[in-house]
C-alpha cells in the first residue's frame, strides 16, 4: 500500500509546475507585475542609517540607485515584461529612459532584474549581470532578445543569490 501511495504522489508532483507560468522548454510566459512589488524597497547595511540600494517601482517603471552615487539613481525604465515564475518569484525585463552610468560603453537599452521570495514586507531583487564575463552587463539591444536570455533556468548566469540582501518594504 506504502509503495502504491508513494507512486500516485510522485505522479502528482510530475504533474504539477512548481515554477509557475513557465513554458516547458523555460519559455518566459509574459504576466503582470505583481501588485506586492509595487513601492519602495530599500537594503539598509547593519550599522549604516542610509540604504545602499533602492528599488521604486510603479505599476509600468522601476527606478533603482545604488548607494553613494552621485545621482539619487542608476537606472530607470519602463517595465516592458513580466514573467512570474511562482507567486513570489519572477522576472520583469526593462527598456532603459535613463540609462545607466556604463551606458555610454554599452548601447543595449534592455535589462533585466529578477525577484525571489516575495512578501509583504520584503523581497530579494537582483539586477541581471554576466557572471561569465567579470561581473559585466548583461544588457540586449531588443526585447526579445531579453525574453530569450533572461530565463528560470538561466539565472544563475545572471545573479549570484548568495550576495543579494532581501530588501524590505519602506512605501
Amino acid at each position: 500500500m506504502r509503495v502504491l501511495a508513494g507512486f500516485l504522489l510522485l505522479l502528482l508532483l510530475a504533474g504539477c509546475d512548481l515554477y509557475g507560468k513557465v513554458g516547458i522548454d523555460d519559455t518566459n510566459i509574459e504576466g503582470a507585475l505583481p501588485e506586492l512589488l509595487v513601492g519602495e524597497w530599500v537594503y539598509i547595511p547593519p550599522g549604516s542609517a542610509l540604504p545602499s540600494e533602492k528599488y521604486i517601482m510603479e505599476e509600468d517603471t522601476i527606478q533603482y540607485g545604488y548607494g553613494g552615487g552621485e545621482s539619487p539613481y542608476d537606472f530607470k525604465g519602463s517595465i516592458r515584461f513580466v514573467s512570474n515564475y511562482s507567486k513570489n518569484s519572477g522576472l520583469i525585463i526593462i527598456e532603459y529612459t535613463e540609462s545607466p552610468y556604463y551606458q555610454g560603453h554599452n548601447a543595449n537599452s534592455f535589462s533585466a532584474v529578477y525577484y525571489r521570495n516575495l512578501s509583504n514586507n520584503t523581497v530579494q531583487l537582483a539586477n541581471v549581470i554576466d557572471l561569465a564575463d567579470g561581473y559585466s552587463s548583461a544588457d540586449t539591444t531588443t526585447l526579445e532578445e531579453a525574453v530569450e536570455k533572461f530565463t528560470r533556468l538561466k539565472m544563475g548566469n545572471h545573479v549570484d543569490w548568495s550576495v543579494v540582501q532581501p530588501q524590505r518594504r519602506v512605501r
